[in-house]
């Protein structure tokens, strides 16, 4: 085909498409609706799995982190001493280096508050060795980046913006490399800003520092492990090459450090994977299902263009009769749904352009880039889906419809494949809906379940937020005490509070760390190796409204120097630990039976509050006085009488009252707490219910589609069988019978498919069975409720036809 052909043919699709409006519309909008969930999903994707980081040769970094069947732990960070280890006897690794997050695997870092301005600013940061820049092999925008021996505590410490933190903070001043920042009230020197792009190992990540440990750490701290590894393989060497090598390492570390290295594996993957190994499962979920979607959309278009075709029938036979080739005819045709294709690609990219914050902001955020970037690659595959999508609903109509005979009737649109691929297009979208709505089925139903886990305190009224002091100004553990105590009571005296207290972490949050632990009167080797502890005041439980199950709570006289040691436990470890037997009085120590560690009387036992999350099974916990466990940082948890809500500037006041600099971190009412717990399953299950109602709908419209265009096409049939004598209902219950027949197929497979996908997404799912029989027959019977009423329109409009002027129009 010539240019001026190509042009002309085109000048011939709009005009055709001027002059049926409502299928244009219509078809355009169908199509944006599918290419623009498709380009937002693939937004999503491409940014979190597949873009590589920015850092060179990504590829050739890996992750690694220890792993110990005996403590259940499949991931765990480094211990400091293993890790030096690591990195002396591989032989595989160009370069090791250690980062901390905080205990976040997303990488979101630590908080340190930046004063010295009008306001405290709360930052992220990221302790790491010196090495980790070379590691990554990445440059800065301004001065330098960390060097080895930096790793260690200095006088002189030193730190490395992110160019959001520099162009907001500094305005972009390219004197601010050898200036000093305060964080945490301590003095750091500026020595470098990383370029626009950077970050590791999340966005979040706005300050660099030194991890500023002693030297001894890395050769003495074997038991506690907080460390996340990141290593740069060497030439020529593989990621199996590479997990020999570290599995011999840990067997030499098992043999020589039995205390603390018995069962202690390595584990090591990608990078990249690392990052993006608990997100990954839910964004390709999400992308099947919106490709589902695309297909239902494919199925709805082509139909509309075989309709159309019946209503052009006498144009194209008039062509053929003209001269026109067939191959001429679907050329037209192909370029129409090309045509159609990109305009609903392009409003689609547009739909998705202005969603964008709107999505970002409902949705689970992600590491690494943002979620909605629609760059170049987004648009190249905006471009390829939507020539696909052409392909997928024009080609075979195009094929059909060019059959005309020379000024042939209606017979000449190909009427018999006509109604076959008609058939066809809505049992492939009933199937494809089923899909759709069992599996948006299964996870509102999992969402529902895990919204009814009972998180074991009493969300209303709750109001709760951290603090971390600085240890620059609070060197005491007294001072840390006293402050926090002070904190407390001030918080206790406001008006509209009911009770405070504070926990080194709040349940929902996270656990302060783990022990080993033995139970009084146990033989030498039978200890509990993955005890929780944590570190209350005694009026945590009572703001948090978790209730005493048996026992005494813990009291301000617990709190006092020299105080007998006593300790709250929850109901699981009474339950895994004491076998059946009640643990009141009972005494345990947080050590093996060896060690040295006092012994702990248990006086009383509380009721399980979640850890980590709702899904996630109660681990045993102990809960100490906060006095006999101090640590710098500490969640308060405020009952009001009131909105909780309304608290939050009170609760800012009363701490700026004991310290000006401190920062509220993290202020959530309860109930925010336990919504941000199943934000991923939120947004995963809002999207797929959007996905099944657009399914539903096109399904419907589809098989509508298809009995128009067959009762349209049996006008003369119809005014026979009714002068005959047939009665409206017998016409109506022949039409339903015909179009549900598709509709029955279809059903039957995408119950069949469902079941088969439904298993890949088990791990996905929280209190349900992939194959919920309920789900399923609740999905069958909507679909066939929609089919029903989608075949009865045109059939009961079929019962009403005149005969006589049935006969004469045809």
């Amino acid at each position: 085909m010539s240019p001026l052909q190509l042009l002309f043919n085109i000048k011939l699709v709009f005009r055709g498409l001027l002059r049926a409006p409502a299928f244009a519309t219509v078809a355009v909008l169908t199509l944006a609706l599918g290419i623009g969930a498709n380009t937002a999903m693939f937004s999503v994707a491409e940014a979190a799995l597949w873009r590589p980081m920015p850092v060179a040769n990504p590829d050739r970094l890996v992750h690694l982190w220890e792993t110990n069947p005996l403590k259940h732990w499949s991931d765990a960070p480094a211990a400091p001493a293993n890790f030096a280890d690591w990195q002396q006897r591989n032989h595989v690794f160009s370069a090791m280096g250690a980062y901390l997050t905080g205990g976040d695997k997303a990488g979101g870092g630590f908080d340190v508050v930046m004063t010295g301005g009008a306001q405290p600013q709360r930052l992220k940061a990221l302790m790491c060795t010196g090495n980790l820049f070379r590691i990554l092999d990445v440059n800065p925008l301004l001065g330098r980046t960390f060097r080895d021996e930096e790793t260690f505590a200095s006088t002189r410490r030193v730190a490395i913006l992110s160019w959001q933190l520099w162009q907001a903070r500094f305005g972009g001043d390219a004197k601010v490399v050898g200036q000093t920042v305060i964080l945490n009230s301590l003095p750091y020197e500026v020595i470098g800003v990383m370029s626009r792009d950077f970050y590791f190992p999340s966005r979040g990540v706005q300050v660099w520092i030194p991890l500023g440990f002693k030297r001894a750490v890395f050769a003495e701290q074997r038991r506690p492990h907080y460390l996340d590894v990141v290593a740069r393989l060497k030439p020529g060497m593989d990621i199996a090459q590479a997990r020999a090598e570290m599995n011999n390492i840990a067997t030499q570390l098992e043999r020589e450090h039995p205390d603390n290295n018995t069962r202690m594996g390595v584990g090591l993957g990608p990078l990249q994977d690392w990052f993006t190994g608990e997100t990954g499962p839910g964004i390709l979920l999400l992308l099947c299902a919106v490709g589902f979607l695309l297909l239902i959309v494919c199925a709805n278009v082509a139909n509309l263009q075989l309709s159309r075709a019946l209503a052009r029938s006498r144009e194209l036979a008039i062509r053929r009769a003209l001269g026109a080739s067939r191959l001429q005819i679907v050329e037209q045709l192909a370029l129409e749904s090309l045509v159609l294709a990109a305009f609903g690609g392009g409003i689609g990219v547009l739909l998705v352009v202005a969603s964008k914050r709107v999505v970002a902001s409902v949705m689970p955020s992600l590491p690494g880039a943002p979620p909605f970037q629609v760059d170049a690659t987004v648009l190249l595959f905006a471009a390829g889906i939507s020539i696909l999508t052409a392909i997928a609903f024009g080609v075979a109509p195009a094929y059909i419809s060019s059959g005309a005979g020379p000024l042939t009737e209606r017979g000449g649109t190909g009427g018999r494949q006509n109604r076959h691929l008609r058939g066809v297009l809505v049992a492939s979208e009933v199937a494809l809906s089923v899909i759709l709505v069992s599996g948006a089925g299964l996870f509102a139903k999992s969402l529902q379940r895990l919204q009814e886990v009972n998180p074991g305190f009493q969300a209303g009224h709750g109001l709760t937020f951290s603090i971390e002091l600085p240890d620059a100004r609070y060197r005491q553990t007294s001072q840390v005490l006293q402050t926090f105590r002070e904190i407390e009571r001030r918080l206790r005296e406001l008006p509209q509070v009911q009770g405070a207290g504070l926990a080194r972490a709040a349940a929902l949050q996270g656990t302060a760390y783990t022990v080993d632990a033995t139970v009084e009167g146990r033989g030498g080797d039978d200890y509990e190796r993955e005890l929780h502890r944590n570190a209350i005041t005694p009026a945590y439980f009572s703001a948090l409204g978790t209730p005493l199950l048996r026992g005494r709570w813990l009291t301000d006289d617990d709190e006092r120097e020299g105080a007998p040691l006593v300790t709250l436990i929850n109901e699981t470890l009474e339950r895994k630990y004491f076998r059946g037997q009640s643990a009141l009085g009972k005494r345990l120590k947080f050590g093996r039976p060896n060690d040295k560690d006092p012994w702990v009387t248990v006086v009383g036992v509380v009721a399980d509050t979640k850890q980590a999350s709702l899904s996630a099974a109660v681990q045993p916990e102990v809960y100490v006085s906060f006095s006999k466990d101090v640590s710098s940082q500490a969640t308060f948890v405020v009952r009001a009488s009131g909105t909780p809500e309304t608290l939050t500037p009170a609760a800012r006041a009363a701490v700026h009252q004991v310290d000006r600099d401190l920062v509220l971190i993290d202020v959530k009412t309860l109930a925010g707490v336990i919504e941000d717990s199943t934000q991923s399953e939120r947004f995963r299950s809002a999207v797929l219910v959007g996905f099944a109602g657009a399914a539903l709908s096109l399904a419907g419209l589809g098989i509508y589609g298809v009995l128009a265009y067959l009762v349209s096409h049996r006008t003369r049939e119809i005014g026979v069988r009714i002068a005959l004598g047939a009665r409206p209902a017998q016409l109506v219950s022949l039409i339903v019978q015909q179009g549900m027949m598709p509709v029955l197929i279809g059903l039957g497979v995408g119950v069949a498919s469902a079941l088969e996908m439904a298993r890949l997404t088990r791990s996905l799912l929280f209190g349900i069975e992939s194959n919920d029989p309920s789900t399923y027959l609740v999905t069958v019977t909507i679909l066939a409720v929609v089919a029903a009423a989608s075949c009865a329109i045109p059939a009961v409009r079929a019962a009403r036809v005149d005969p006589m002027v049935a006969l004469r129009d045809e």
